[in-house]
């Protein structure tokens, strides 16, 4: 686990996560997966430290914008957005990532004289998300292969830190949040000897 302060730069961070990576065996693995969120600069952080591994957007981020298409296109929470939804899911999910992106494209071509411009902006916005992951939608090669399919381990792992520092009535000035983080990160690693040595 690594775990840095708000204010620590993303190279800074990837540097971070690159040492504890070698430190647990990425040079002996035969294959490295990473599974993330859409952040532009998580994943060029990956291209930059972790060039060589199989990547995946989180496919509940990827859920999350078809989610966001479905409910623009047929009103939030509407059965049409929930009709129009299930089978894309079910191929993205099942190996037809590439139909999903044609969908998704022919789509936009469609409604760009159709529909309200706020719509098309909607839309564009979406469309090219996906586009941009295009190689990260390889869902059921990264489960064949074992891999994981999303990031919610991590995610709960970062709420859990934020409550334990961050709670009701805690107020830590900068270098005694930093001092518990790196405590959080030594004990959660079972790193905790160290602090000995």
């Amino acid at each position: 686990m690594v775990a840095t302060p708000p204010e620590t730069a993303p190279i800074d961070f990837g540097a971070q996560v690159q040492a504890e990576a070698y430190r647990r065996g990425l040079s002996r693995a035969k294959f490295v997966y990473l599974v993330m969120d859409g952040a532009v600069w998580l994943w060029d952080l990956v291209q930059d430290r972790f060039a060589g591994a199989l990547k995946a957007l989180d496919f509940h981020h990827a859920r999350e914008h078809l989610q966001a298409i479905a409910d623009a296109l047929h009103g939030t929470g509407s059965e049409q957005a929930g009709e129009w939804l299930k089978p894309l899911l079910h191929s993205l999910r099942h190996g037809q990532e590439q139909n999903v992106m044609e969908n998704l494209e022919d789509l936009l071509i469609s409604t760009t004289s159709l529909c309200r411009p706020e719509l098309q902006t909607d839309l564009e916005r979406e469309v090219k998300y996906f586009q941009s992951h295009q190689d990260h939608l390889h869902y059921q090669a990264m489960e064949e292969a074992g891999a994981p399919l999303g990031s919610g381990a991590v995610e709960s792992l970062g709420k859990q830190l934020q409550a334990r520092l961050r709670g009701c009535g805690q107020f830590w000035d900068r270098s005694g949040f930093n001092a518990l983080l790196s405590l959080c990160v030594l004990t959660k690693n079972k790193d905790a000897s160290l602090l000995w040595n």
